[in-house]
């Protein structure tokens, strides 16, 4: 009678839990569905991203820039339009709205000069072919003057640098320092009364800021920042652990409401060998 009631006591118990653990279980499920799916997708495109070109793919939304703090460059120039556009970011140089070069501090001027196009920073000179290619770099260890402030041309090439003026040789290798015989036109950015603006300069460089920008974001740091959980700032991380906490504990529950439901299998009685008085009868 002690052992049937204690039995009983420990069937109660036992429901108790279980009546307790449902609704928690059902909670944590309902919370955990969307970061799970959220975790599941971003973690595919990941696996994918060279195939979907996700790794190249450049983030054009502002909000999303702005949340990544990039703003945008404190300096735009914009050199020619056509045949080709020439523009600069702070030490980005774009050809055609596609960036060609990273320089190493802000660019100083751009010109076009036949089958090339040159580019100067205030310690180097870039010569690059009409698809953007990098042909040549020039510093001072090649006799590149210092201090570089703008470039200009007049049958020569000449630069304009803090120590004076220098006018190249014809194929841009000896730079000698000389006055010129003449003003030279020095190459400036194109302004809103330029002839060669088709379209306003707001616009332009509005366009040009919004490469800049997205040069800087790619659309597979986003989803890794999502799947690790930093998207959601300091304290991402630590809630991706915590939904991860939540489905070890989902998982435990589980496994004991399902072990309490599932039917106990019947234990089947043994009989004995039957004695020679009941065979007889």
């Amino acid at each position: 009678m002690i052992h049937k009631h204690h039995h009983h006591r420990k069937k109660s118990l036992r429901t108790q839990i279980t009546k307790q653990l449902r609704p928690w279980h059902r909670s944590l499920g309902v919370i955990s569905a969307l970061f799970i799916l959220l975790m599941a997708l971003s973690g595919v495109l990941i696996n994918h991203s060279n195939h979907l070109s996700i790794d190249t793919a450049h983030v054009k939304q502002n909000w999303l820039l702005d949340y990544y703090g990039i703003t945008p460059p404190s300096q735009i120039d914009i050199y020619q339009t056509s045949p080709l556009k020439l523009a600069s970011s702070d030490n980005l140089i774009w050809i055609d709205n596609r960036l060609a070069v990273e320089a190493d501090s802000s660019i100083k001027g751009m010109l076009s000069l036949g089958r090339m196009l040159i580019a100067v920073d205030s310690s180097n000179l870039y010569l690059l072919s009409k698809e953007g290619e990098v042909l040549e770099k020039q510093d001072a260890s090649t006799g590149l003057p210092r201090g570089i402030e703008a470039i200009g041309f007049d049958e020569q090439v000449w630069l304009n640098t803090t120590a004076g003026t220098f006018m190249a040789d014809n194929d841009l290798i000896e730079w000698n320092q000389t006055q010129p015989f003449a003003p030279i036109a020095w190459t400036v950015p194109l302004t809103a009364d330029s002839d060669e603006i088709i379209i306003s300069v707001t616009d332009e460089r509005e366009a040009i800021a919004l490469q800049a920008r997205s040069h800087h974001l790619t659309w597979e740091r986003v989803l890794l920042d999502i799947h690790s959980g930093r998207f959601f700032g300091s304290l991402g991380p630590w809630f991706m652990d915590l939904v991860a906490l939540a489905l070890i504990i989902m998982a435990i529950s589980g496994i004991y409401i399902w072990q309490q439901q599932k039917p106990k299998k019947r234990k089947r009685k043994v009989r004995g060998p039957r004695s020679e008085d009941q065979e007889e009868r």
